[in-house]
């Protein structure tokens, strides 16, 4: 890797990287390089249980155990706060226990996922430097830009696991005079610091903005409700001395519209002009700041907020997944909002954005009543028309499951055509990720297509639908999914037809699911799985693994869902115990029977 290509590596240009993960695991393996400056074989040996802390006076430190292959402890890395949330929250979301690997693939494994995030970024920004982008090019960046904050060389060389000081020579630029007072400056040498010096609060600043934004993380895990976590994240963004006023607008029927803020009761905004910098933040997905509110422009209709609430500078966020935008989050600061505090809140949009979507897929399980929608298509852009166009056949869905890296996992029974030919063909095809025969009944076949590029029944899962049906023939392609009845549906058919212009809405009506023990079943039973054992036990069941013979062994199944053999079975085991706890509750755990924990 040239040094070039380590110096390209901007805070602009990690966040851009940073943009294009599409899993939580992706952008978890990126922050553990690039922020904790690790190796991608100590990337993979990381357990929820080698996080450790250290106290400092009032401030509480977080620390990596690094291992070795011996799986001795090697040293101890420095684990900013908020990339240790995020490793924690993972871990729980997908079950990962203790001593288990966080990221259990091979060093290479890891390697190849970093590569494939910067393909991602340089395709989506234009920036072909970011092809280049590997965990080495990371972990420059992270004694970069540690050394240029100031810390100690000696501690950079420690938590990055460097043995020689002289190794983080290509990562310190000459000194100038104004390099060499700054370093002088909290020495006895140095003239006393002014009171009110900007540098120490710059730094106060952004610790209390820190602090609120940690505080909204641990709200939003809390949340039941879109208007219940809204409510949380403005409230306690203001609980504090970072922020004056925060306030969330949303879609609705295609218009953006004011839904909740947290000030002053008279300090709301306008959002129903088409310019200013909520249209500029909602149309580049990029954070819009401005640290004089009465002065730029672009904010002119804030100025009776900022008088009522009393702020100067203020942060309109886009709220999004990484697919929906949902809409903004706006924050108001009596003081300045730097770039890094700027990162801060684009990665506040983001996970604001992905709870809303777990909220809305909860929501949409357990829903009395649903939208169900159902769209066709005649064009060939769609991977399941092109297939049934090209082989004059027919594809009916039997279930659908997440798989490795944003695809989707879509078992489709196949007739009229072999199997061989449509997996042949499908190789080849830029919206497959892989595929596979996975059992021949004679007059059909079952088929695992792993799908990552342009699919309706994708585009439509990836804004939160949930498929029902799907069928492709030589004519056209018909998906049926439901969604939440405060769904913005006009958003969402724009989102299909812009990508599929041959694509309509052909039906729409409200559904009420039937009051049936076996939906409460279903119900509860999801609520007790992790998304994990959720998504590995429905893979194993349309895989045919519960079947005898096998339709596919544990090995294939693993390597479908992009995940080691022995964790598949962990999921597999603690699903099918919660599902046969949940089955013979009042036969068994009344009388004494118990749940295995996760934990």
């Amino acid at each position: 890797m040239s040094e070039g290509v380590a110096a390209a590596l901007s805070e602009a240009s990690y966040e851009r990287l940073r943009r294009a993960t599409e899993t939580h695991r992706e952008e978890l393996v990126v922050r553990l390089a690039g922020e904790a400056g690790l190796r991608p074989a100590e990337i993979a040996r990381v357990r929820p249980a080698d996080v450790t802390t250290h106290d400092d006076g009032d401030a509480t430190h977080y620390f990596l155990r690094v291992r070795g292959e011996d799986g001795e402890a090697a040293r101890d890395a420095y684990l900013p706060a908020d990339v240790e949330h995020d490793l924690r929250q993972y871990a729980r979301t997908v079950g990962v226990g203790d001593d288990e690997r966080v990221v259990p693939v091979s060093p290479r494994r890891v390697q190849m996922l970093v590569a494939d995030v910067g393909d991602r970024a340089a395709d989506r920004t234009g920036d072909d430097a970011l092809r280049e982008v590997s965990t080495r090019t990371l972990r420059q960046f992270f004694a970069r830009q540690r050394l240029d904050e100031g810390v100690d060389p000696r501690a950079v060389a420690a938590a990055g696991g460097w043995e020689r000081l002289a190794s983080l020579d290509p990562f310190v630029d000459d000194a100038d005079r104004g390099d060499v007072a700054a370093a002088f400056a909290d020495t006895d040498l140095a003239p006393a610091h002014q009171p009110g010096d900007g540098a120490a609060a710059v730094d106060a600043r952004f610790d209390a903005a820190f602090d609120r934004v940690r505080a909204v993380g641990d709200a939003l895990a809390e949340a039941s409700t879109r208007d219940g976590l809204e409510r949380r994240a403005c409230e306690a963004l203001v609980a504090g001395d970072a922020y004056a006023f925060a306030w969330v607008a949303r879609y609705s029927g295609g218009t953006l519209r004011d839904e909740t803020h947290a000030s002053a009761d008279d300090a709301t905004l306008d959002v129903s002009s088409d310019g200013g910098a909520v249209a500029d933040a909602l149309a580049s997905g990029e954070v819009r700041v401005t640290n004089d509110v009465r002065g730029d422009a672009a904010f002119a209709d804030w100025r009776g907020a900022a008088d009522a609430a009393g702020f100067s500078a203020a942060a309109v966020v886009p709220v999004d997944d990484r697919e929906t935008r949902y809409g903004v989050l706006v924050v108001g600061v009596d003081g300045e909002i730097s770039e890094r505090e700027r990162a801060l809140l684009a990665d506040l949009g983001r996970r604001v954005g992905r709870t809303v979507t777990v909220v809305q897929q909860r929501q949409l399980l357990l829903a009395d009543a649903v939208l169900e929608l159902a769209f066709e298509t005649t064009g060939e852009a769609s991977f399941f028309a092109a297939a049934a166009a090209e082989h004059g056949c027919t594809f009916e869905l039997d279930g659908v499951v997440p798989g490795e890296a944003g695809t989707l996992l879509y078992f489709v029974r196949l007739s009229g055509a072999s199997a061989e030919a449509v997996l042949s063909w499908a190789a080849d095809h830029p919206a497959v990720a892989d595929g596979r025969l996975v059992r021949d009944y004679g007059d059909e076949s079952l088929l695992e297509l792993a799908v990552s590029g342009a699919d309706v029944a994708k585009t439509l899962t990836d804004r939160g639908a949930s498929v029902r049906e799907l069928t492709a023939t030589p004519a056209e392609q018909r998906v049926v999914v439901d969604v939440t009845t405060d769904t913005d549906v006009r958003s969402l058919v724009a989102a299909v037809t812009d990508a599929f212009p041959d694509t309509e809405l052909v039906s729409k009506r409200e559904r009420d699911r039937p009051d049936e023990t076996a939906a409460a079943f279903r119900a509860s039973l999801h609520e007790s799985l992790t998304d994990k054992q959720a998504s590995v036990l429905r893979a194993a069941y349309h895989a045919g693994y519960f079947e005898w013979p096998r339709g596919s062994t544990a090995e294939e199944l693993a390597d479908a869902i992009g995940i080691t053999s022995p964790t598949l079975h962990n999921h597999l085991r603690r699903a099918q115990q919660k599902l046969l706890t949940a089955f013979f509750a009042e036969d068994d755990v009344g009388r004494g029977g118990v749940e295995w924990p996760d934990d």
